[in-house]
């Protein structure tokens, strides 16, 4: 039987246009449901009919062809000096820690977004990060929330709908370049709302992206919106990783050994919490598989059997915190996917599942 807020998942917007499963898509997908309720695990899969099929590698690997001249300078970003600061801090953490509850009067910090039938991830996940950072450094007195959509249209390094292959850029951007304000699709909120309509599902098809034609960088802002795009500029003061790994991105191996030699001997998991302690949640990101896409609750763990649940894309969300629960130590991350999908919109990981690429700036 469907629980109440399984059926309420399937309930999603219009109708209208909508890309829904074939027979054999819906037998695929429920025989993935069937096999993770049966392992009796960490965690509940629920049916999904948005979600979508393996894609091909030679389709996962575009982006990395498009980015291989970025230059090492650009890619290292000012990661050494704050991964070295990071290191320094003596700090006694918590065993449980959660960005809302530790700044609750930042509105940011809160927002679950939809990305819609664009494959955004990195710039809704980016600029909620750089939103919720703006308003931590400035002890909640800053409440702006960064355009996602100045940087898919405005970032020509970062990659648009079609996805992102170096996760820094956006913070190189806003460091070097600056974003102006944007809120979601259609609440007229800032210089640069959210242009693609979250009508096509939770998340959408992966037919939408193929659909979906690069934007063009126009600066200038909505208008009923009371300032120049020029005068709307914010930007950052530090752009840097905290971990990155080779994963379906392909992480040049040589800014990788970098990051590694810096990191030395240091626990990965430890610096990662010490960075969202002190400053606020990261941009994390991840290969996903089939399996995910049908997360309802508790703690999710990769299904560890190719045949059953395959990598679909390499994905970005917001890193917010982190908590145990039944001895099981976990990650809190905030999707892209709106309030519909999963944990109204939220997630937890297993923490031994660290995320291939750790992300952020300082305001």
């Amino acid at each position: 039987m469907e629980t109440n807020n399984a059926r309420n998942k399937q309930s999603f917007g219009s109708e209208k246009g909508l890309i829904g499963h074939s027979e054999e898509d819906r037998r695929y997908h429920l025989s993935i449901v069937a096999y993770v309720n049966k392992l009796n695990t960490t965690w509940k899969a629920t049916y999904n009919r948005f979600a979508s099929r393996a894609i091909s590698k030679h389709e996962i690997s575009v982006l990395a062809q498009r980015n291989n001249k970025i230059n090492q300078e650009y890619l290292l970003g000012d990661t050494i000096e704050h991964i070295n600061l990071l290191k320094s801090k003596k700090l006694h953490l918590p065993q449980q820690f959660d960005a809302r509850l530790q700044w609750p009067n930042c509105w940011s910090v809160h927002q679950v977004a939809n990305q819609g039938g664009c494959g955004s991830c990195w710039a809704i996940s980016a600029a909620s990060v750089m939103s919720d950072r703006l308003c931590i450094a400035t002890n909640s007195s800053n409440q702006k929330q960064i355009s996602a959509e100045d940087l898919i249209s405005c970032c020509a390094e970062c990659g648009g709908c079609q996805g992102s292959h170096w996760a820094l850029s956006p913070f190189i951007h806003w460091r070097n370049y600056g974003l102006v304000t944007g809120g979601d699709y259609g609440s007229f909120e800032g210089c640069k709302p959210y242009t693609t309509i979250p009508d096509c599902g939770s998340p959408c098809s992966f037919e939408y992206y193929r659909k979906k034609v690069a934007s063009v960088c126009q600066k200038t802002c909505q208008p009923l919106y009371g300032h120049s795009y020029e005068e709307d500029l914010i930007t950052s003061e530090k752009a840097y990783w905290i971990r990155a790994e080779k994963g379906n991105n392909g992480i040049n191996s040589s800014v990788q050994e970098i990051i590694q030699k810096t990191i030395g001997n240091d626990d990965q998991t430890e610096l990662i919490k010490r960075e969202i302690y002190l400053y606020g949640p990261i941009l994390a990101c991840f290969t996903a598989r089939e399996d995910f896409q049908h997360y309802d609750s508790g703690i999710y763990q990769t299904t560890n059997n190719s045949t059953i649940s395959k990598e679909l894309y390499g994905h970005c969300a917001k890193l917010l915190g982190w908590g145990e629960e039944n001895n099981i130590k976990y990650w809190l991350y905030m999707n892209t996917w709106g309030r519909n999908w999963g944990d109204y919109g939220f997630f937890r990981v297993s923490e031994t599942e660290l995320p291939e690429e750790a992300i952020a700036g300082l305001p």
